[in-house]
């Protein structure tokens, strides 16, 4: 199915913690001098206009980044990194460009790292491969993302980072990406690796939550917001599950999360963190 695309929801409150992370991962994984390779499984177009219409069908990005953003000199600096680089999108106060994960990655990683964005939709892969590439080594491939990534790992430089965020349109998604993970984790051991999945439904997300433990990564995090608890009333909640995270980046993340809480329904909106 190719009729997912991002812009609808770009810079809606799960792109917040979703990019938060994103983030933080990378500022901890380019600390090591050796090269690293990173692959994005759903990489979607890089840059998003606010004020298109796609994104002004939904608003989400209004009860999203703009909240964040509006509050940015009060955030705690694990939201630096973040702000950051939206800052350098757009001018002065105003905010209308959002940057998707490649324009993130792609902006952090340094001239040795090797990126390789997978995006199969035909109109987004249009956007995607014009994202800046600054001389670094970055490559885009209009294809199926779950299936490079058996292709990809293990990675020669034996460092990476694997984000996958997949759309979940076709619901045998919760349970073919776990599967794909745990195939990919089992080649590349000392990998990272990122899911994003949404909150929608109580027994899909069982069945993802159930998928993913058999992996059996014995260092993993689970992180999710929930927005509210009226499961079945759209997307509720936003979740990250984690292989292999760095050290410090559970007691970071809580601190993003406890930010979130009070800028999105605060008094009703909760998060968990479990490793």
């Amino acid at each position: 199915m190719l009729s997912y695309q991002h812009g609808y929801h770009a810079g809606g409150f799960a792109d917040v913690i979703k990019h938060v992370t994103l983030t933080r991962l990378l500022n901890y994984l380019i600390l090591k001098d050796k090269p690293l390779f990173y692959l994005e499984t759903h990489a979607g177009r890089g840059l998003y206009d606010l004020k298109d219409k796609q994104a002004l069908k939904t608003g989400e990005a209004l009860d999203g980044i703009q909240v964040a953003w509006s509050h940015r000199r009060a955030l705690p600096a694990v939201f630096s990194s973040y702000m950051e680089l939206i800052s350098q999108l757009n001018q002065a106060d105003t905010l209308r460009y959002y940057p998707g994960s490649p324009i993130i990655a792609s902006t952090l990683l340094r001239a040795k790292d090797r990126q390789f964005y997978c995006e199969l939709h035909p109109q987004e892969f249009e956007h995607l491969k014009r994202i800046p590439k600054g001389g670094k080594r970055v490559h885009v491939s209009q294809t199926d993302g779950i299936k490079e990534l058996s292709a990809l790992v293990p990675p020669p430089e034996r460092r990476g980072l694997i984000f996958l965020d997949p759309s979940y349109e076709v619901k045998s998604e919760y349970s073919t990406i776990p599967e794909a993970l745990k195939v990919a984790y089992r080649r590349f051991l000392t990998g990272v690796y990122c899911l994003w999945y949404p909150l929608i439904d109580d027994r899909l997300h069982s069945t993802l939550l159930r998928r993913l433990n058999v992996i059996g990564a014995k260092n993993h995090l689970r992180l999710e917001f929930y927005l509210n608890n009226k499961i079945g009333q759209g997307m509720t909640g936003t979740g990250l599950w984690i292989i292999n995270p760095p050290y410090l980046l559970s007691a970071e993340i809580k601190m993003a999360l406890e930010s979130m809480c009070q800028l999105y329904n605060p008094g009703v909106s909760s998060f968990l963190i479990e490793d």
